[in-house]
């Protein structure tokens, strides 16, 4: 991948992960990075000589200066705080493309951006054609390993997941004892695992632990795009959930991605929680 490569910002770690990675191996690095206002972080100027920042619903400009910057692939990293969503002022184009769609779900969007990318002549990659190491491996990744009870919410928990996905709501799910205790949305996982944990405190105190732990599980859409949106945990995940009491976590191998993942294996063990990156042949039953 000689071509030249252009970032399209949101908000996260992963943007900042992704600038550093590229400026570290060489080659034709970063041709531009377009940022969102109020989303990117600002240091992402450190990594690129040429950085636009423009206010979400903007379309138009960034097309102009991806072109003008030489960048021919583009990668889209990072999120949208979802509530920013209702206060968008779209461009013509933007405006353009949203009357096309049939609703305003995450994939119907991103699916929009990216066919119009394409239309511009733009080719648009999958961060992790770039660094392929951050996608979850098979197996248990930390010491502890799951218990039956566990395994039994594991299960359960990765149908739920499953079926959340193909209804384009979210990708993670917290389950205990074979019951979904929270589902993600608009508010994203670390927000949906400190509510579950509240939940689960509420309903006696400690009595979340135990081999009737918490379960998360995060996988990929059915008709995911590995291009964009990819499921995504990290270090400030395990954290998150070692305060909210939710002792296991289950991403899919080879679909979701472990930022740092040596960081997130040390926070697993550190806090005694498991850590899976599992697929739907693991989940069959005996």
């Amino acid at each position: 991948m000689n071509a030249r490569v252009g970032l399209i910002a949101g908000s996260g770690q992963l943007p900042l992960i992704f600038a550093r990675a590229m400026r570290r191996v060489g080659g034709p690095g970063l041709a531009a990075i377009v940022a969102l206002e109020g989303e990117s972080d600002p240091s992402l100027a450190e990594y690129c000589d040429s950085i636009l920042w423009i206010r979400l619903g903007q379309f138009t400009r960034p097309l102009g200066y991806l072109h003008a910057q030489g960048a021919v692939d583009l990668v889209l990293v990072g999120g949208i705080r979802k509530p920013n969503i209702w206060r968008v002022r779209p461009d013509a184009l933007a405006l353009k493309m949203v009357l096309k769609l049939r609703g305003m779900d995450d994939d119907q969007l991103l699916r929009a951006v990216a066919a119009e990318l394409e239309s511009r002549g733009f080719r648009l990659r999958s961060v992790t054609d770039y660094l392929p190491e951050l996608l979850a491996p098979r197996g248990c990744l930390s010491r502890r390993h799951p218990t039956e009870a566990e395994w039994e919410d594991i299960r359960y928990g990765w149908r739920a997941a499953k079926g959340l996905g193909a209804l384009d709501i979210g990708q993670g799910v917290v389950v205990r004892r074979q019951m979904v205790v929270a589902a993600e949305a608009m508010e994203g996982t670390d927000a949906m695992l400190t509510r579950a944990g509240g939940l689960l405190a509420g309903r006696g105190g400690g009595g979340w632990a135990g081999e009737h732990s918490a379960v998360f599980v995060k996988v990929v859409k059915p008709m995911q795009d590995q291009r964009l949106d990819l499921p995504t945990i990290g270090p400030a995940t395990l954290e998150t959930m070692a305060r909210s009491g939710i002792r296991v976590a289950v991403v899919e191998a080879g679909g979701a991605m472990i930022l740092d993942p040596e960081a997130t294996r040390r926070a697993a063990d550190r806090h005694d929680l498991v850590l899976m990156g599992l697929g739907d042949g693991d989940l069959l039953q005996d």
